[in-house]
């Protein structure tokens, strides 16, 4: 179901939810939401002006940043697939020791939709203290060489954040005007960029990382059959990192260090050239690249036709347009009182959609 952080247009009731009109269903950035399994209650007060609701939904953990050995931790399980079992994900389901808890109130006056929130989620990982440990070393807890997970443990840190959702009409009936705003530590998933919840410090411990996201929104409706949307939104995440320097060497751990190289990141190095039994060469990359990212910005406009709409079901078709940029964290080369290096990404990207909707 959807989360109950998502928008609604009135009430907190289930399927009245308002995500931007985009075509692409990843909706925009700076949209708070998320589709996952969820138990929820509420109860209306004043014959529903005000309501307040509570949830219990399915955790999971987005994680960022870099330089901490393999083998010290991990925070996601591989599914499995076939049967009953859900389709095997990739990234992994994570193993959280809770679910998110979530907490509502929406109130509905005789102007406008507002809504309050909060979320608390608890993180875990599984901490393998000598799990890094080069070939011939000694782990201090068991005495014994090489990695192991002698002295496992589980390492649990609570995140949760806030949020504030306004809709109201403009323009009298022919236009909405929308506001979300969401931050906290540890609630980078529940945007739409999906930027990291978490980050590691250096013995594989979690750190949330503290960001957000806000989305404005702008839809006029001058007739039944044609609607135009404007959407800017943005999303945040701040630098979390540790410095490990040792020895005259300088090295860090964590999200967003300002001492991860980033020299490379405008260099195109080409494709490798065909080996073996390679049909077709690998892709062009980059050189040495390790900016995290600081924050995701995009704006969007388009529109939505329908020519048709009655017993047959409906007929729709629109057109969308989205600017997007992406600013990363400034880094270096690994040299002490280098320039930073911020690499930036820009994208420009149009949408068209053709729609029948069945009756």
């Amino acid at each position: 179901m959807w989360s109950l952080v998502t928008e609604t247009k009135k009430g907190l009731e289930n399927r009245t939810e308002a995500p931007p009109m985009t075509i692409d269903s990843q909706y925009n950035v700076g949209f708070g939401w998320a589709r996952q399994y969820g138990f929820r209650v509420a109860k209306s007060f004043q014959s529903d002006k005000f309501v307040l609701g509570f949830a219990v939904e399915e955790p999971q953990t987005t994680f960022g940043g870099r330089g901490v050995p393999p083998g010290t931790f991990f925070i996601n399980a591989p599914g499995a697939g076939g049967g009953l079992f859900n389709p095997t994900d990739a990234t992994g389901y994570t193993v959280n020791a809770a679910p998110d808890f979530i907490i509502k109130g929406a109130a509905d006056f005789g102007w406008g939709h507002f809504e309050l929130f909060g979320v608390v989620s608890t993180f875990r990982a599984r901490v393998y203290p000598c799990g890094a440990l080069a070939a011939g070393a000694t782990c201090p807890i068991s005495g014994t060489t090489g990695p192991q997970a002698t002295g496992a443990f589980n390492d649990s840190r609570t995140g949760g954040g806030a949020g504030f959702n306004f809709r109201g009409p403009v323009f009298g009936k022919y236009g909405d005007f929308g506001i979300h705003v969401m931050g906290g530590d540890g609630v980078g998933r529940y945007g739409s960029a999906q930027l990291a919840d978490v980050t590691a410090r250096p013995g594989g411990t979690l750190a949330p990382i503290r960001g957000g996201n806000a989305l404005g929104t702008l839809e006029f409706h001058p007739n039944p059959k044609l609607d135009f949307y404007f959407d800017y939104g943005v999303e945040y995440a701040f630098r979390t990192w540790y410095d490990t320097s040792a020895g005259g060497v300088t090295s860090s751990v964590g999200y967003g260090s300002p001492f991860f190289n980033n020299s490379s990141c405008n260099t195109e190095v080409p494709p490798p050239p065909i080996t073996g039994n390679q049909n077709t060469p690998g892709a062009p990359a980059s050189g040495t690249c390790n900016g995290d990212i600081r924050n995701i910005q995009e704006g969007t406009l388009g529109f939505w036709h329908k020519p048709y709409q009655g017993p047959k079901g409906g007929l729709r078709w629109g057109i969308q347009y989205s600017y997007i940029v992406k600013n990363t964290w400034s880094g270096n080369a690994n040299t002490p009182g280098a320039i930073g290096l911020q690499p930036k990404a820009i994208d420009n990207m149009v949408f068209t959609s053709f729609r029948y909707v069945l009756p």
